[in-house]
């Protein structure tokens, strides 16, 4: 097995080609399309070069292989499909990120949440035959819940999930994403692969101005990575990945990147004047009035009995600076349906006595695992005075079968 790695300096993506020197086979690995966010222009100027090295080298492609639907770049993979006939795979929870994106982007009503625009959804464990390559497939959710590696002899490309030491970890701060499941993912799985392993990462940002580096070891990940070393613990990981998140910027070229690689690569279809359009939400996090302005978040709830409104966890989970309640016991924050990043734990006895020194102005979700305690607890605090109190309805199970994102971290 060989390894051609091509760089964008663009996005700081790294773009690998895996072939077998004698049978000539091959796959690609996250492949970039060019995109001006300024001038919204494409070009194929970096997936060119990829597809001339197949073309120069006489290599058979197989599959393009994508580590997750990217936030920060356009996919490449139509144009090796078209150039070349190969398919497209990914990890199989595609469909649950899908699902998030579609109603935020507004795509049209036949949009597949299916993942059929791919041509292989991958399951955990699961052997790839490309000719004479074999892949593996492990399944490292956390920072999307789609997110897999890829495995091909001594070698594994870690797509998001690990970076090289000197930089860490990917975010988990993306709808479904998770710092528990990363965990997860890289210290329970990834650094269980010998420590010889090799390690070809999804990008290099050169932190400190550095060479380029596209490879390490789980031998020096375990040792020397700067945000999960082996020694870290759940609670440090996620403590520490939670903070951090919450201070980047949004990825400069999220919203073009999600839309079109939830849809395995495709540009949006030609409007009838010939032209593609991007989608592009005002606000994705919350609703915005047509001055620009935002409406209360207890303006958008909706009726209910005792003094106190409902609430649907879509709205919840895109509403920035919510003050949520979760009035189930400390055990089942972490449990299988986990808690909302940034919740304020208060078990429903001791909601009385917690709530008396709160502003009673201020606007309070109340959540639980069905619903049923939440509104016992908001009607409470609806009768100590608190005007703009709103149960979500349904509770986590709600909030979970909507897959919004969760931690199961304490």
């Amino acid at each position: 097995m060989e390894i051609k790695t091509f760089y964008d300096p663009a996005t700081f993506t790294l773009t690998y080609v895996v072939f077998d020197p004698k049978t000539r086979d091959a796959v690609v690995l996250d492949p970039v399309l060019d995109y001006d966010p300024a001038s919204s222009r494409t070009s194929t100027t970096s997936i060119a070069l990829v597809a001339s090295f197949l073309e120069e080298a006489g290599l058979k492609l197989h599959y393009v292989l994508e580590t997750h639907a990217h936030a920060d770049h356009l996919s490449g993979s139509q144009y090796l499909r078209r150039a070349f006939g190969a398919k497209i795979a990914i990890g199989r929870a595609i469909t649950e990120v899908q699902k998030v994106f579609k109603p935020l982007f507004d795509l049209p009503a036949g949009f597949p949440i299916d993942g059929r625009q791919f041509d292989h959804l991958l399951a955990d464990g699961e052997i790839i035959e490309a000719g004479s390559l074999r892949i593996g497939v492990l399944a490292t959710p956390g920072h999307t819940p789609a997110c897999v590696t890829y495995q091909v002899a001594d070698a594994v490309f870690t797509g998001d999930a690990l970076f090289i030491e000197d930089y860490g970890t990917g975010r988990c701060d993306f709808p479904s994403g998770s710092a528990s499941d990363l965990y997860t993912s890289v210290h329970d799985k990834l650094y269980a692969l010998p420590d010889q392993t090799r390690v070809f990462v999804g990008h290099d940002y050169q932190p400190g101005g550095r060479a380029l580096r596209s490879e390490t070891t789980i031998g020096a990940e375990k040792k020397s990575n700067i945000q999960l070393t082996a020694r870290t613990t759940r609670e440090e990981f996620v403590a520490m990945r939670s903070a951090r998140d919450a201070t980047l910027a949004a990825p400069r070229l999220l919203l073009p990147s999600v839309q079109v690689n939830i849809d395995a690569g495709r540009l949006p279809s030609p409007r009838a004047n010939g032209r593609r359009y991007l989608s592009i939400p005002l606000d994705l996090n919350r609703e915005t009035e047509e001055d620009g302005s935002t409406p209360s978040l207890y303006g958008r709830a909706g009726p209910g009995p005792g003094g106190y409104r409902e609430i649907d966890p879509e709205i919840v989970a895109a509403t920035r600076g919510v003050h949520v309640i979760d009035v189930r016991e400390p055990a089942e924050l972490t449990s299988e349906l986990g808690h909302v990043r940034g919740v304020e734990p208060v078990p429903l006895a001791t909601l009385e006595a917690a709530a008396r020194s709160w502003p009673r102005a201020r606007e309070i979700v109340v959540i639980c695992r069905s619903g049923a305690r939440s509104s016992r607890a908001a009607a409470l605090l609806a009768a100590m005075g608190f005007a703009k109190v709103m149960n979500m309805t349904g509770g986590m199970i709600a909030w979970n079968e909507a897959h919004l994102p969760i931690e199961r971290g304490a």
